[in-house]
This record gives C-alpha cells, sequence and structure tokens, in this order.
C-alpha cells in the first residue's frame, strides 16, 4: 500500500499539475488529508472571518498517475476505508447555508472525535459516519475547483454514498487520470444543509482501477444493493440535473443491464430514486436497486 501525506495537497484538479505517485490499475492508496486550512482560522481567532480564503479552503491529497487510464476510459475509486482524525469542525459562516443569520453571531467550533462519535454537547452525540467529500480526476484543460462548483470528472460533490463500501467511477479526461481526494467528513446529513457538515482531517484508503473504453458521461456509484448515476448541472439548473440523471438510468439499463425500453421504462417508474446531491452545484442522484433481477 502506497501513503499520501497531509503536505501533498493542492486546491484545484489540474492536468498539468506534477504527479505525486504513479501506479498501476488495482493498486491501494491511502490519502492523509491536511487540517491546515482550518487551523489556519483558529489561528486567527477572532478575525477568523477575516482570514477565509475560498481559493485555499478545501484541500485535496494527489494527484495520483493511474498508468494506463486514456480518455474514453474510467477510473474506479474503490473505498475500503475512510478514519476521521480525534476532532472535527463546524461553521456558521455568513452568507453561507439554508440556515444563514439564524445564529446571533458566526460559529467556528472544534468539535472532539471519540469511541466513534462526535461529541456536540451533554445531549448530543452524532454517531460517526465517514465519507469523501471532494475528489475526482483533473480535466481535459484549464482547471476545477474543489469548492464549486462540481463538475462531471471531479469536484466538491458532498455526497454521503462516497463512503466505505462504495466504489466510483469518473470519466477520464486526461491521460492517467490525475486523482486527487479531500474534504473528509465525520457525518453529514444528505444535501448538507448548512453547507458545513462535520468536517475533519483523517485519511481515506482506496483501490485504484481502469475500467477500458466505459464512456462514461459523469461520475457512478456503485454500492452492494444500488447503483448511482449523477444529473451535474454547473449553471444551477435543477431540472436538467434531474433530467440527466433519469437519462443516465434509463440508457444503463438498456445498453448495460440489456433491459427492452419498456421494461426500463417500467422498473424506473417503480424502482427509481432521485436524491438532491451536495450543495457545490446542482447535482442530482438517480439510482436503482442493484443488480436488476
Amino acid at each position: 500500500m502506497h501513503t499520501l501525506k497531509p503536505n501533498q495537497t493542492t486546491f484545484s484538479f489540474r492536468p498539468d499539475a506534477e504527479p505525486v505517485l504513479q501506479i498501476s490499475g488495482g493498486e491501494v492508496v491511502r490519502f492523509e488529508t491536511s487540517p491546515a486550512p482550518v487551523e489556519r482560522l483558529f489561528a486567527a481567532g477572532a478575525n477568523w472571518l477575516d482570514a477565509i480564503d475560498v481559493r485555499a479552503i478545501n484541500a485535496v491529497t494527489g494527484p495520483v498517475f493511474v498508468s494506463g487510464a486514456m480518455p474514453g476510459d474510467a477510473i474506479s475509486v474503490e473505498i475500503l476505508d475512510v478514519t476521521p482524525g480525534d476532532w472535527g469542525w463546524n461553521a456558521a459562516i455568513p452568507g453561507f447555508g439554508l440556515l444563514d443569520g439564524i445564529l446571533p453571531e458566526p460559529l467556528l467550533e472544534r468539535l472532539p472525535i471519540r469511541d466513534g462519535e462526535v461529541i456536540v454537547s451533554e445531549r448530543i452525540r452524532i454517531p460517526v459516519c465517514p465519507m469523501i467529500g471532494c475528489l475526482g480526476l483533473a480535466p481535459a484543460e484549464g482547471e476545477t475547483s474543489t469548492l464549486g462548483p462540481a463538475m462531471p470528472w471531479a469536484g466538491n460533490y458532498d455526497l454521503t454514498q462516497v463512503s466505505p463500501g462504495s466504489t466510483v467511477l469518473f470519466p477520464v479526461q486526461a491521460p492517467g487520470g490525475l486523482f486527487s481526494l479531500g474534504d473528509l467528513h465525520a457525518a453529514m446529513g444528505e444535501n448538507e444543509a448548512t453547507f458545513v457538515a462535520i468536517e475533519c482531517p483523517g485519511s481515506a484508503t482506496v483501490r485504484l482501477g481502469v475500467r477500458p473504453g466505459l464512456n462514461l458521461e459523469s461520475p457512478r456509484i456503485e454500492t452492494a444493493d444500488r447503483l448511482y448515476v449523477t444529473g451535474v448541472n454547473t449553471t444551477g439548473d435543477y431540472d436538467a440535473a434531474r433530467k440527466q440523471a433519469t437519462r443516465l438510468l434509463f440508457e444503463l439499463l438498456t445498453r448495460e443491464v440489456g433491459l427492452t425500453p419498456r421494461d426500463a421504462y417500467i422498473y424506473i417508474s417503480a424502482r427509481g430514486d432521485l436524491t438532491l446531491g451536495g450543495p457545490a452545484g446542482t447535482i442530482v442522484l438517480g439510482s436503482v436497486p442493484w443488480p436488476v433481477m
């Protein structure tokens, strides 16, 4: 197993980024994530709001070059483990989130994590349910933000399904893929209503592979019992993302599973779920039970 350290970080996905590691498909990599961006805020004390730099707040560790991965292929990310550190943090930032202004003053707080729980108060203990918020590949050109909006190849997806036991597939845009990940969460509600969950430093261990010629339009997530496709719209058009996710479900069932159009239509009507994804862009997850019997 390879290990990447917290100082091997970046704040964007870029095709010209120098890989910190080159591997073959099937190898396991442990990514340690950096606490430095939020530690800088804590160090600023009462002036922490002035210390926020949106260009350098969401660090990802990497990138990793996967030999043989080329445009038209998919890189598979099998999530073996996500381990939070011994603390997480939460914040209420003015102008940020669906509860903006509801607290009397801004909030930045460090929360202990111990015995599988986030300690919020004497009354509130939140079970740790770790996941990866930001991950993916380099674009064909230019750069993709680690904060938002999320793109079809990488971004700050904030999907609870990106957790141990899942495999995430990304469409390769540049040779080697150049995979990075970061923005770990100890716990997060669906759609991250306040735009900040229990963020935490820690580590994520994944097995990276190549699936030749898959030609994905956007990420796909496989779990033991469900298969997810993603509608990703960068202009904020929720209806367009919803339609894309439903169309991708239909194409998967007819082209890859081999259902007739009639059967696929009825199956989606009865068993297809649409779920709103994270807040950093317009993402809709479409899913069906898997495997289709």
